[in-house]
């Protein structure tokens, strides 16, 4: 995914206006674009100012090098304190609502990887098109994270049964059966799929916004039950949340992801 930026490439998270379209780029390839609390800030600020911007009708947010996203940074979670977790969660609580509640329509590009927050991010977006190469997963409980919000999402998109599969399985699914899942609403060859997403967001941005953001509060409206019952409940649990991902996410995760 290549832009001309509206900053430098220092950025953790890049932004390309194409006519009424925003494009956004997560720009750590060397970690897989993990996310970690600069990219987690600065993509809830660019997406609340995009959903403010009347310019703009349609947002895209796909992910630099390799990989959309491999979720979120596990060295932030490896030896944090429970101030430094409770921050963290509500950095991320802060940017599903910021997801959830666009008056815009958001397409995930998904390339490679996609997992955990990742996952979570793309499973609140209205549209996920994958590429051929991309391997999808919710895969926390290898690293002893219990999933809360991935739960609840999964459910409202795929269902009980393949929600369980994919958490208790904890592996990587590839794109077509992604797309029988749920996981994704199209697939396309990997060399195709800048040009049928930009034909999709093409074709959104075209529409009238009033319609598109009465359509969406709907949406909202009506999935709020979950999602709010989700919030209270990791809420109320998060010094037990905190404790098991310290004990239990391995030192070696400490030294994967490096920041920019």
């Amino acid at each position: 995914m290549n832009a001309n930026t509206d900053s430098s490439t220092s950025e953790v998270v890049l932004l390309e206006r194409r006519d009424k379209v925003a494009w956004l780029t997560l720009n750590r390839p060397k970690v897989l674009n993990a996310i970690n609390s600069p990219m987690r800030l600065r993509l809830t600020a660019l997406l609340q100012e995009l959903d403010r911007d009347a310019s703009i009708n349609a947002i895209v947010l796909g992910g630099a090098g390799r990989s959309f996203c491999a979720g979120n940074d596990l060295r932030e979670s490896a030896n944090d304190s429970l101030e430094l977790s409770d921050q963290r969660s509500e950095e991320y609580f802060l940017l599903y609502n910021t997801v959830r509640t666009l008056t815009k329509p958001l397409i995930i590009r998904i390339h490679g990887h996609c997992t955990g927050a990742a996952l979570q991010i793309s499973l609140l977006a209205d549209l996920r098109i994958g590429g051929s190469d991309a391997m999808i997963g919710m895969t926390e409980l290898n690293v002893g994270m219990p999933v809360v919000i991935g739960s609840s999402l999964l459910l409202a998109v795929v269902g009980e049964t393949v929600m369980r599969r994919l958490i208790l399985l904890a592996d990587f699914v590839p794109a077509e059966q992604a797309m029988s899942y749920n996981l994704l609403n199209e697939v396309v060859t990997s060399d195709r799929l800048d040009a049928r997403i930009t034909e999709i967001a093409n074709g959104l941005a075209g529409r009238p916004p009033a319609a598109i953001k009465l359509t969406k509060a709907w949406w909202n409206e009506i999935t709020s039950p979950l999602i709010e019952k989700t919030w209270a409940y990791a809420r109320e649990n998060r010094e037990m949340l905190a404790e098991a991902r310290k004990a239990n996410i391995p030192t070696r995760f400490g030294d994967r992801n490096e920041r920019p």
